[in-house]
């Protein structure tokens, strides 16, 4: 039925048919009235409360506005299922390009800790907001930077909806030039030995966050680390099997992890079209409830 229409048309109700299934009649009705709501009234500020956690996720309409989390709530992200299981108290989480927090305060609500980067400073605003309305500004700490592959400055490339921003080399021009460090260098300052769960979502920059962080993988310290899935990413995440590393999704029905051999075998492992994140897994670490 879908065939000759616009592939991203395509997938995008492929995730809608997908979550409504998830979530249930009732609640994607009431997601997408909210939508619609918003596309009316066009507030200055909105909100949305999650599913799992209750955890209260404001944002600015319409530069931070995400209809998927909208409409589904957290629910539309199965790899959240993975962090009960992988965290908890005593253990740290590092969140790269952590946008207004729904990853972040889903991460410190197991009661770790949690350090999380944000380059954009409107993002940064909201994201501190956030954490201060849900009563989780104890357990993280916030960082006005960007992770990429090497350490140096960077053009912070603004789109107008600000999750989908970039980071570029420097372009000479004023404004937007932020700083940017490795992982490997950001983690040995904060004298971090290990890190337990590390999220990556840079808006297709992946691959530079990942190539400053080989230090790490090849010694051992990342136990789990979930990357935004991308055909750039995919070859640098093949070559940590060397580093007794494994490479997989996660399902969220079963709860379980699903290895691949290769990244090219991901797309038929993916339980379905909302898992958005590539799961790199310790070969000693178990996901699994």
């Amino acid at each position: 039925m879908l065939n000759g229409v616009n592939p991203a048309v395509r997938q995008a109700s492929r995730k809608l048919s997908w979550g409504a299934r998830q979530v249930g009649v009732v609640r994607t009705a009431t997601g997408l009235a909210h939508l619609g709501v918003l596309a009316i009234r066009r507030p200055d500020q909105a909100r949305v409360r999650t599913a799992r956690n209750q955890l209260t996720i404001s944002f600015r309409y319409p530069s931070q506005l995400m209809p998927m989390l909208v409409a589904f709530r957290d629910l539309i992200e199965p790899e959240l299922g993975v962090l009960p299981v992988a965290l908890g108290p005593g253990r740290i989480a590092i969140d790269v390009g952590a946008s207004i927090g729904t990853w972040t305060m889903s991460a410190a609500r197991t009661g770790c800790t949690v350090h999380s980067c944000e380059p954009d400073l409107l993002n940064l605003e909201m994201l501190e907001a956030n954490l201060r309305a849900n009563s989780l500004l104890n357990q993280v700490t916030t960082y006005p930077v960007a992770l990429g592959e090497h350490e140096g400055r960077g053009h912070l490339l603004l789109t107008p909806r600000r999750y989908r921003n970039q980071v570029g080399a420097p372009t000479g021009a004023t404004g937007n030039e932020i700083p940017v460090t490795t992982l490997d260098r950001f983690v040995d300052d904060l004298k971090i030995n290990e890190v337990d769960v590390l999220k990556v979502n840079t808006a297709g920059r992946e691959s530079d966050v990942i190539q400053g962080a080989l230090g790490l993988f090849r010694a051992g310290r990342i136990r789990l680390a979930l990357v935004l899935d991308g055909l750039e990413v995919r070859p640098v995440l093949d070559e940590l099997r060397a580093c007794s590393y494994d490479i997989g999704v996660y399902d969220g029905n079963q709860r379980i992890f699903v290895s691949v051999p290769r990244s090219s075998d991901l797309e038929a492992a993916r339980p379905s079209p909302i898992n958005r994140y590539i799961l790199v897994r310790r070969d000693d670490v178990n996901v699994n409830l």
